[in-house]
C-alpha cells in the first residue's frame, strides 16, 4: 500500500478505498471535483495499483493503513468509503475499536464469510481478461467501455497493465472472505450499502445482509453493473455521499 494524502489534518478525515483496477489517486481525482466540503482525504493505492507493491492480503493492506492512521493521530474518521476491493480494508477499519468511525459507505461488496465459488469464478475471469488486455495493448475492451464509460474504463485498463496473476488471486480472495458478525443498531445507523442491480455481489450479500445488518441503509441502482453507478454519475454519487455524512454545504 502507498498512502496518498490530501488536505489538512485539522479537517474531517475521509478515507477513499478504491475498487480493483483503480488506484487511490485515480479515485480521488474522480471524486474531488464534486466535493463541496473541505476534508482531509486519505486515498491509498492498494497493492497491485499505482505506486504500491504487490497485493499480499487484505490484512496486510489494512495493517499498513492502520499504522499510518495511528502514527498520524487520525483516530476519528468522518467517512470510510470503500468500493469492491476497497471494502475488504474498509470493513476492517469500520469494525476496529481503536477508531471512531462516524460513517461508512460500501459499494459492491460480497459480504460473506466465505464465497469460494465466487472467488474461483472472478479470479478465472480476471485472468482471462488479463490475457485479452495484453492483446489490446492495454486499451479498454468494448465491453468495459459499455459498462463503465470510456474515461473510467481507460483508467481501469491502464491500472490492469501492472496487476499480476498473483495479485488477482490475492485480491479475489480478499473480496470473498469477511469475518461477519451481527452489527448493533448503532453500527448499522452509520452504514450505507450500495449495489448495482446487475452486480454479481448483490446476490451474495442479499443473503447475509438480513442476518448481519438488517437495518443498514441499502440502495440498489436500477440497470447498473458492479460499481457502475459511481463510474457513470460521479457528481450525483458524491452529492449523495455528502448528504449521508451530513456535510453538504
Amino acid at each position: 500500500m502507498f498512502i496518498n494524502e490530501y488536505g489538512n489534518r485539522s479537517d474531517p478525515t475521509v478515507i477513499l478505498l478504491a475498487p480493483m483496477m483503480i488506484s487511490g489517486s485515480d479515485l480521488y481525482e474522480q471524486m474531488c471535483p464534486y466535493l463541496q466540503g473541505t476534508y482531509h482525504i486519505i486515498a491509498p493505492d492498494q497493492g497491485g495499483h499505482g505506486k504500491a507493491g504487490a497485493y499480499i492480503s487484505a490484512d496486510e493492506e489494512y495493517q499498513t493503513l492502520k499504522n499510518f492512521l495511528l502514527e498520524t493521530g487520525c483516530t476519528t474518521i468522518d467517512l470510510i468509503y470503500g468500493a469492491s476491493m476497497g471494502v475488504a480494508v474498509g470493513y476492517r477499519l469500520f469494525m476496529d475499536p481503536d477508531f471512531t468511525v462516524r460513517h461508512a459507505w460500501f459499494d459492491g461488496a460480497a459480504l460473506k464469510d466465505s464465497a469460494g465459488f465466487a472467488e474461483w469464478f472472478v479470479s478465472r475471469m480476471f485472468r482471462i481478461r488479463k490475457k485479452l488486455s495484453a492483446r489490446l495493448q492495454c486499451r479498454p475492451s468494448s465491453a468495459l467501455v459499455k459498462m463503465y464509460g470510456r474515461e473510467f474504463a481507460g483508467l481501469m485498463a491502464k491500472n490492469f497493465e501492472r496487476i499480476t496473476p498473483r495479485d488477482i488471486d490475492a485480491i479475489c480472495h480478499a473480496c470473498c472472505h469477511y469475518e461477519l458478525r451481527r452489527l448493533t443498531e448503532e453500527e448499522q445507523s452509520r452504514l450505507h450499502l450500495d449495489f448495482g442491480e446487475k452486480d454479481f455481489d448483490l446476490k451474495i450479500s442479499g443473503k447475509t445482509i438480513p442476518v448481519y445488518m438488517p437495518d443498514a441503509a441499502v440502495v440498489i441502482r436500477t440497470g447498473y453493473a458492479h460499481c457502475g453507478y459511481m463510474a457513470a454519475h460521479p457528481k450525483e454519487y458524491v452529492e449523495e455521499i455528502e448528504q449521508f455524512i451530513g456535510r453538504r454545504v
